[in-house]
């Protein structure tokens, strides 16, 4: 993960490969201070003369993380959360399988390059525990994750160090014939749902998406528009040429997915597209999921990209969450979770402002250190519904929110009938400016803080109270 400077901020931008952050094991307990090259090995874009050991706030009621977290007078965060801790124990003993979307096939052992099989989803369903190796590029719907739900623990990344792998719900090979006026119709091997042109993209690495609309009539008067009939595609091209290989068209299926009570390590994927990027739904308490170098990218409508539910443990580390229809980062039913050095960033495309960088919900407890949340369309951090986060030197700013959804950070909803009691300890925050309120609270949520600095108001309803710590 690299630092690039933007309009006067930092932003994360993913760079393949990507380093791993070095591990140093914890000096003891109480305020042990690190000197300032133990802290440029652990995280070398830290540049400070000190790093002690954080304690928690006395009154945080979630959970304890399993790894150090430092803190240094400037107010500034980062975890000692290395690949070595999240990977399952003795995964290196685990049967491997390689796949290959251009050279392999499903009919073969996967158990080399040579042999590889064509489909992730025919990895994940081999029995057991396992490792998949996959070959650098793009998956599309048809060799693509494709919503499998494997048994086991799984640990899934590229076979080599030339690139991410992209796991993407586009359809492919789609035979074009021109209708004139810049206006070409396809019939597609399964529906299509949406279109997004990567022509140009953003800062974020979004592509522009068409509008669809009611009629194909319609079309013909309208640039960077479709029309979508059973499995008869009609669109309008932004600039009337012939598409290309940058237009790409998603069918509506779920992409990554994982509801076993196992363990997942993935590194170095990028979920593109499908109704959502990735989801993990965890009906009984066990499940850990861990994503390092990840994106989540084009949720389908009222769909988040990286979508987490019941009592499992979410971790996220330099992940990017963006250009998602709904939430960035979502989580739900007493999820918990941890973000390290991640970025919600321009996710919300609906009608409803209340589209957020990341977001708790139902119960879920997580622990956020650094990353940057900005230019979401509702608030950039919201947790409601009695969820609790531990929010620790993360940047913030520039919500496309309106009125009160026009906020840096939330905590509550405003709801009648049983209070929302949620609650975020917010220390060390960085705000970009650009939203009018710094900070929100309503029904009976709280917003406790420490060395803050924003020019924005903040806002309390109800009984929401914002105090310092």
């Amino acid at each position: 993960m690299l630092l690039e400077m933007r309009k006067g901020f930092t932003r994360l931008v993913c760079a393949m490969p990507i380093v791993a952050c070095c591990l140093l094991a914890a000096s003891g307990s109480g305020q042990s201070p690190l000197t300032k090259a133990q802290a440029d090995s652990l995280y070398p874009t830290r540049l400070t003369t000190q790093w002690m050991n954080f304690a928690l706030p006395r009154n945080w009621p979630g959970f304890a993380p399993a790894f150090q977290i430092f803190e240094n007078p400037e107010g500034k965060y980062f975890a000692d959360l290395g690949e070595s801790v999240l990977l399952p124990p003795g995964y290196d003993a685990y049967p491997v399988y390689y796949v290959d979307p251009q050279f392999g096939a499903d009919s073969k052992s996967g158990s080399g390059k040579d042999r590889a099989f064509r489909t992730i989803s025919k990895a994940l369903s081999m029995p057991g525990n396992k490792r998949i190796l996959c070959r650098p590029g793009v998956f599309d719907f048809l060799t693509s994750w494709r919503g499998y739900g494997p048994t086991g623990n799984v640990v899934i990344m590229p076979w080599d160090d030339s690139g991410p792998v992209i796991s993407s719900a586009q359809i492919s090979n789609i035979n074009w014939s021109s209708v004139g006026n810049g206006v070409y119709t396809a019939r597609c091997s399964t529906y299509p749902h949406e279109v997004v042109d990567e022509t140009t993209l953003d800062s974020w690495g979004n592509g522009v998406r068409f509008r669809e609309l009611d009629s194909r009539d319609d079309v013909f008067e309208v640039p960077g528009s479709f029309h979508v009939s059973g499995k008869q595609l009609t669109l309008r091209t932004r600039d009337g040429l012939s598409p290309t290989e940058s237009l790409l068209v998603f069918c509506n299926q779920s992409n990554g997915r994982f509801d076993s009570n196992g363990t997942l390590f993935v590194k170095n994927f990028i979920f593109k597209g499908g109704f959502k990027p990735f989801q993990s739904t965890a009906l009984v308490p066990g499940q850990t999921v861990a994503f390092v170098d990840c994106k989540f990218q084009y949720s389908l409508t009222d769909s988040d990209g990286f979508a987490m539910e019941g009592p499992g443990m979410s971790i996220a580390v330099r992940c990017v969450a963006t250009g998602n229809h709904s939430d960035g980062f979502d989580y739900r039913h007493g999820r918990q979770f941890v973000e390290v050095d991640c970025a919600g960033v321009s996710n919300g495309l609906g009608n409803l402002y209340l589209d957020n960088g990341t977001t708790a919900h139902f119960g879920s407890v997580g622990i956020t250190v650094g990353g940057l949340y900005t230019q979401n369309k509702g608030r950039n951090i919201h947790d409601v519904f009695d969820s609790k986060r531990l929010l620790l030197g993360a940047t913030v700013g520039q919500s496309r929110g309106i009125e009160a959804s026009n906020a840096d950070i939330c905590s509550g909803a405003s709801t009648t009938g049983t209070p929302d009691r949620s609650e975020i300890w917010a220390l060390g925050i960085r705000y970009l400016h650009g939203s009018p309120i710094a900070r929100s609270t309503s029904s009976a949520s709280k917003i406790w803080y420490r060395n803050h600095v924003s020019d924005a108001i903040d806002l309390t309803e109800t009984l929401g109270t914002i105090r310092p710590i």
